[in-house]
């Protein structure tokens, strides 16, 4: 049995999503602005300062993701701890649902070091 894409969405903990977005945003943006530079005189200066960006925003994604996994853990062990005790299968539930977040979070991280590493070696037409 498998959990539904959009219920793996929505059970993540929202302000990480939120923090995913904005940077995966950034990076995009970053890529589309070093395909429109290949046509420019420093093409090589463009990519360098474009890939940089790109690279700050999957390094701050994998932090927010690693946050975003010790801080469920936290909450789910805070719960467990709170009820005195609980059944296996809510404990594994509870941890499958903290993990959502970072399994974003690293999915994401690798997308942005694609796009990093993605059209680096553009010839200049002249």
């Amino acid at each position: 049995m498998r959990m539904p894409f959009t219920e793996f969405i929505t059970n993540g903990d929202l302000k990480f999503i939120i923090v995913f977005v904005i940077f995966s945003a950034t990076a995009i943006v970053h890529f589309v602005k070093k395909l429109k530079s290949k046509n420019s005189p420093e093409y090589q200066k463009l990519v360098k300062y474009h890939n940089s960006k790109i690279d700050i925003a999957a390094f701050w994604i994998l932090i927010s993701g690693i946050l975003s996994l010790l801080l469920g853990l936290m909450h789910s062990f805070y719960f467990i701890g709170k009820a005195g005790g609980i059944a296996p299968n809510l404990i594994f539930q509870g941890i499958s649902t903290a993990l959502i977040t970072p399994v974003l979070g690293v999915a994401l991280f690798m997308i942005c070091k694609i796009l990093k590493g993605t059209f680096n070696s553009l010839k200049q037409n002249a």
